[in-house]
């Protein structure tokens, strides 16, 4: 049985990045799917799996910054 690419992301220690994404994130990829996008975070590196695409980076601007209140 062949895993899915969330399942393997999952796996691998990435989780569902929840937070905001600016429009200049899917404007740099040229994405013409933002709607579809699916996002994902381990240690500052980001993955969309929301597509055939694949769109990863390490670029932070334009992700929204979660404030630890604890």
């Amino acid at each position: 049985m062949t895993m899915k690419p969330e399942e393997k992301l999952k796996e691998e220690g990435y989780i569902r990045y929840r937070g905001a994404v600016d429009a200049s994130v899917y404007e740099y990829f040229n994405c013409d799917h933002s709607w579809k996008a699916k996002w994902y975070l381990k240690e500052g590196h980001y993955c969309c799996r929301g597509c055939k695409e694949r769109c990863e980076t390490r670029e932070p601007d334009g992700f929204q910054l979660f404030l630890d209140l604890g």
